[in-house]
């Protein structure tokens, strides 16, 4: 028998593998129908239209890997909540530039006919390289949080 814990795990390696696969239909069909995806400052993208959007944005790349380590799930019934370290690779098809990624997603998780949906993700960087921010910000992402 397969427990909540590893259905999650398994969803945030489905959602890695399906991200550097550009399967984008694949990505949001890990969300709950109302689940959104917090890319921090304010970018908040619900629903499988919005999502589409975002996970569009991955087409610029050539090429990505994703990886997620350190997954701690806490289960609650119907609910849980999931964190996990990511490092995410990319190789850009313009100029073959590279980024890369390291930060932390929040997850909440809702359980709908039998299976662990995405309800909210959110990330937060610790550092990023060859990133290109937008709208004149420092970074493109949010830093994580640090408690110092």
């Amino acid at each position: 028998m397969t427990t909540a814990e590893e259905h999650i795990r398994r969803s945030l390696a489905d959602y890695c593998h399906r991200v550097d696969r550009y399967d984008v239909a694949g990505i949001v069909a890990l969300f709950a129908p109302d689940g959104c995806y917090d890319l921090g400052f304010g970018r908040i993208f619900r629903g499988p239209d919005e999502l589409r959007t975002l996970f569009r944005r991955v087409e610029v790349y050539r090429a990505t890997s994703h990886h997620v380590s350190n997954i701690v799930v806490d289960v609650h019934g119907d609910t849980a909540t999931a964190r996990s370290a990511l490092y995410a690779y990319h190789v850009r098809r313009d100029d073959d530039s590279e980024a890369h990624v390291w930060g932390q997603y929040q997850d909440r998780y809702v359980l709908r006919d039998g299976v662990w949906l995405v309800r909210s993700r959110s990330l937060r960087v610790a550092a990023e390289r060859g990133t290109r921010p937008e709208d004149g910000r420092a970074t493109l992402y949010e830093p994580l949080p640090r408690g110092i």
